[in-house]
Order: C-alpha cells, then structure tokens, then sequence
C-alpha cells in the first residue's frame, strides 16, 4: 500500500489530525519581494551611451558587478568595492555582486523560476556595469574564437541597450579574465595563458566596436604571477584573499589612471558583512521554495517576508558604510534589533511527538539471537540535531549530515549547518 494511503488510514497519525489553527492571512505586501522570471520587468530598450577610461562615476550611482567565478568570489573579500566607497565617500554608492559562478556569456542557468540577469540588473536599477567574462570560454581554444566574438558582441550589445535604471543605458566596463598562475603539480599558466590572451584580445576588439570601457588585467596579472614568490591562487585560476587584494589594485589602477589608498579593514569587514546579506536575498540556496515547485504552497510565508528583512539588513550595513566612509561614526556593528518579526506560517496540521531512544527500544521485538543498541543519539551527541543523511563508510564510522538551517537560513541568524563523524573507538557498538 502506498505510504500516503497508509498514513491516511491511521488515525493516530498527528499528521492526519487537524489543528483547528486558521491559515494565516497572506499580505499582498510581499509580492514586491519575489524576483521571478514569469514576472520581473525587463528593461526598455534605449539608445547607448559610450563608456570611456578613466572612469567618472557620479553620486548615486548603482553598481553591478555581473560574471564568472572571478567577481563572485570576490563578494567574500570586499577589496574592490572598499576601494570603491573610499574613492567616492561622499557619492553614496550602491554595489550589488550579480555574478554566478560558471556563467559565460551566452549560457546563464538559473533555478527554475529564478529571475534572469536581465531581470535583476533592472531590478536593482542598474547605472555601471562591471562585467567579467571570456575565462570560460577560453577553454573552447582557437576553434572557438570566432563563436565568442559573435556571442560577446550579442551579449554586449543588449546590454548596452537596455534602460535598467528606468532612464538611460548603463556604462560598461568589460573586465578581461585574469591571468592562469603556475602552482605546485599544476601548471596552469603554461596550459592555459595563451589561449586566456586570444579571448582577451577579443573582448579588447568588441568593446572597442561597441564603445564599451575595455579594462586588460591579464597583462598584469600574468606579470604578477611570475615575479611573485608566494602563490596568490588557490588552484592555478582562483585567488588568494592577498590574490584579490592584488587584483583589486591592479583594478583600480586601470579603471581609474590612479592607485587606490590604503584599505580600510574595518570597512572592508562591512563590506563583506553587507554582500553576506545580500547574497542570501539574491541567491537563497533552497530555490525550490523560493522560485519553484514549493513558492506558492509553503514559499510565500516562509521565504517572502525573509526576504524583505535581508533587504533590510542589507539597507541598514549600506547606511552604516556610508557613515563609516564618510568618518561619521566609528563603530562598525550593525544594529538589526528593529527588523520586523517574521509572520506565522501555516500550521494546520498536527505534528508528532517523538519518543525518546528508551522509549522506541522498549517497542520492538527482537529476536533472543540478536542484541539491539543504540550507536549514537541525540541525548549523547547534541550535535547531530536534525540528521537528513547519514552513511557508514569503510572504516565503521558513522557520517551524519544535520541541518537546524533547513529549509533557509533567517534574517538575523547564521547557518548552524553541521557534518558529524561518529566512531566507535572501544568496541561497545557505541560512539
């Protein structure tokens, strides 16, 4: 008998039983607060503006950083956008990281739902676009090349078109990939330069086509790599925190025509505080909830009005950096102690009571020729709270995979998530 059929014939089942709690009411208030590719706005199309080296940006300015695995891993270091702040403290910039890891410039996969590049630039009323692509790419070779000139000048040309902030077309600065270093067992330089210099050269080609600002870090960063005596990548392709901080200068040097000042860590600790928030509004991990099969049932309740609190952390670390810039105030600490309290969600049905280990032991039959113990419980090991896998492996440990953060991490909290390996180190048949 199918399992549903058999919880349904089993009245003792809490799952089965109703509450008697009324739904609670859904305010149409948090519509605004999903960004969905059925129903975001695109933008208008418009006339381009031409984008020229050094940079002007003008106060209020709304940034996007949008690419590949270089600019979002850059979200947890925060060099680049700290030295943007500093160079224009009295600007009052806005700086979202848009950025997916693996995207290209014609292949952008998104959840199912999930609003589309498009879509969130115009969102977040976009003014100047960094835009970091071709490392993917490269890897198609010389046989490719063509292909990504057609495919960049595509993409570079609605890009240059659309009205994200409402107005008028957004700047553009195309960021050329960095360069491949050559680290212990893994000679990415040598593998993989030559064909990272041939799209760069490219990307150089089709920005000036378009009058799109074409900003070289391979160069430099090629030149970096050899002369330096300590690896500032991870891998050969991804950087360091010192990597990045590198790549943030030799960035600003070329964007700008000068070099950025010192870098204020107590901002740049803001700075990375602030993208922490804002990446968990833009990319909440359990889209399914959010964007998919689950956002209307269970996501509305349970996700929307997150959302809007994420936005609101992310609007009070914004004012907060303004202030620290700007020398107005010199403690660093966010205050989220006025964010609105999340509504209930829905509660209709009932929830079991689970039994203690004892209590579950003293229920079964067991054959006089076996003995059944238990291994590893939560009295014992309050680590393992909320286990959704657990496998043994081949040496007889136990790996349990808990998650207290399920089914998204809240507004004001961090994620607890936790692997426990449980071993049986005496021979008791007990961890």
């Amino acid at each position: 008998m199918p399992k549903r059929a058999a919880n349904a014939q089993n009245p003792a089942d809490a799952r089965n039983q109703t509450t008697g709690k009324q739904a609670p009411v859904e305010s149409p208030e948090y519509q605004q607060y999903g960004i969905y590719a059925k129903t975001a706005p695109h933008a208008e199309e418009v006339q381009p503006v031409e984008t020229v080296l050094p940079l002007q940006i003008q106060p209020d300015t709304r940034i996007a950083l949008i690419g590949n695995t270089l600019f979002d891993r850059a979200r947890s270091f925060g060099f680049f956008e700290t030295m943007l702040y500093q160079r224009y403290p009295e600007h009052n910039l806005i700086v979202r990281n848009l950025s997916w890891a693996g995207d290209t410039v014609d292949l952008q996969p998104r959840p199912e739902n999930f609003a589309d590049l498009d879509q969130h630039l115009t969102h977040e009323k976009i003014d100047l676009i960094f835009a970091a692509y071709g490392y993917n790419e490269s890897f198609a070779g010389p046989d490719g090349i063509e292909a990504f000139r057609v495919k960049l000048t595509d993409f570079l040309q609605r890009l240059r078109t659309r009205a994200f902030n409402g107005r008028s077309a957004p700047q553009i600065a195309l960021i050329s990939p960095i360069a491949n270093e050559n680290v212990a067992r893994i000679p990415a330089g040598d593998l993989n330069n030559d064909n990272i210099q041939r799209y760069s050269e490219v990307m150089r080609d089709v920005a000036a086509e378009l009058n799109v600002a074409f900003v070289n870090v391979f160069d430099e960063t090629q030149q970096l790599f050899a002369s330096g005596d300590t690896d500032l990548t991870i891998n050969g392709a991804h950087l360091t925190g010192h990597g990045y901080e590198q790549f943030a200068r030799i960035l600003h040097r070329r964007v700008f025509a000068e070099d950025a000042s010192a870098v204020n860590d107590e901002l740049r600790a803001l700075v990375i505080d602030k993208n922490r928030q804002y990446f968990r509004r833009y990319r909440p991990l359990n889209t399914f909830y959010y964007t998919g099969g689950r956002s209307a049932d269970y996501g509305y309740l349970d996700f929307l009005p997150a959302m809007k609190n994420f936005d609101l952390m992310v609007a009070e670390r914004e004012q907060l950096i303004q202030q620290v810039v700007q020398g107005r105030v010199t403690n660093v600490s966010p205050d989220d102690s006025d964010l609105p309290l999340l509504p209930d969600t829905k509660e209709s049905r009932g929830a079991n009571e689970w039994m203690t280990a004892a209590q579950e032991r003293a229920e079964f039959q067991v054959d006089p020729r076996f003995d059944v113990n238990l291994f590893a419980g939560e009295e014992e090991f309050p680590e393992i709270a909320a286990p959704i896998q657990m496998r043994w492996d081949n040496q007889g440990r136990l790996w349990v995979s808990c998650s207290t953060t399920y089914p998204h991490v809240y507004p004001g909290n961090e994620p607890d998530d936790r692997l426990v390996i449980l071993e049986d180190t005496d021979g008791d048949g007990k961890a």
